[in-house]
């Protein structure tokens, strides 16, 4: 990890599975990072070229920490982090994250010289995603990085800049949301999404909460989620993009790729692969 990611340790578990791969697209690094629960810590480092580091979450959680700053996200979210300041990283069970690290030379001067130490963008944002299927596609092609034309990676440079503008002009950061269902909706993936902590990420009760979604969804706050998710898989298993079905299970927010299947089956009426088949079948 040190190679990758200079002045950075992590404190793991005995018997953690963890991986971690990186590629370079010219001047700028992209690395995948999946593991169990854990914790990494980096120390502030100088005398090195200065890099902005977005690490853009695939599944699971992550809690980036800087003295008080505390900043959480979930699948889909994006965290910001300059390198050249110390900072820890709490990581969640089954964590899967796209890391890109991007010097500050190739950045408009007014972000670069902005703080962005810890600071979270929302995967509700459209152009968060639209900069999250940018990566997500770099990485699935990532064996083709050697023969792209000198100077692309200054594209993904500018489309972070797209990406960051608007927040740092403004100067504000993420506001809690204020809604249950979009809450729920913006946070899928994250498998500890239940009535509770949507109660708490919200600021009302859990019987508040429970009113909110049987008022606006007709749904109890456990169906209207368990929808959605499979909703999504049923998108994403039509793409043929690589992922396994245990793949889509996670990344939409199960844990438990058995109970996805069967989950799947009982409002599709086949299974997974079937539909991933293309069966000419009706939605119940």
């Amino acid at each position: 990890m040190a190679e990758t990611f200079p002045g950075m340790t992590a404190s793991v578990p005995e018997g953690i599975r963890a991986d971690l791969a990186r590629w370079s697209l010219g001047r700028i690094g992209l690395a995948r990072a999946r593991s169990d629960r854990a914790r990494v810590n980096r120390v502030a480092l100088s005398g090195h070229q200065r890099s902005m580091v977005l690490h853009f979450q695939r599944r699971g959680s992550l809690s980036f920490m800087h003295g008080d700053h505390v900043a959480n996200a979930t699948a889909g979210d994006m965290v910001i982090v300059d390198d050249s300041q110390a900072y820890a990283i709490e990581i969640s069970e089954r964590n899967d994250c796209l890391i890109l690290q991007v010097p500050t030379t190739m950045l408009e001067a007014e972000l670069a010289e902005s703080d962005w130490h810890g600071r979270l963008l929302r995967a509700g944002n459209p152009n968060v995603a639209l900069l999250r299927h940018l990566l997500e596609n770099l990485w699935r092609e990532r064996e083709m990085f050697e023969h792209i034309d000198e100077g692309f990676d200054g594209v993904v440079a500018a489309a972070i800049c797209v990406t960051c503008r608007r927040d740092w002009r403004t100067g504000e950061r993420e506001a809690q949301d204020s809604s249950p269902i979009s809450y729920a909706l913006r946070h899928l993936a994250d498998p500890a999404l239940n009535t509770s902590t949507i109660a708490t990420a919200t600021g009302v009760s859990t019987r508040a909460v429970q009113k909110a979604f049987l008022r606006q969804a007709a749904l109890t706050p456990t169906a209207f989620v368990t929808e959605h998710r499979l909703s999504r898989a049923a998108h994403l298993l039509r793409g043929d993009d690589g992922r396994s079905i245990t793949d889509v299970a996670f990344e939409v927010g199960f844990n438990d790729s058995a109970f996805f299947s069967r989950c799947f089956r009982q409002r599709y009426g086949v299974s997974p692969s079937q539909w991933r088949c293309g069966h000419d079948l009706s939605v119940r």
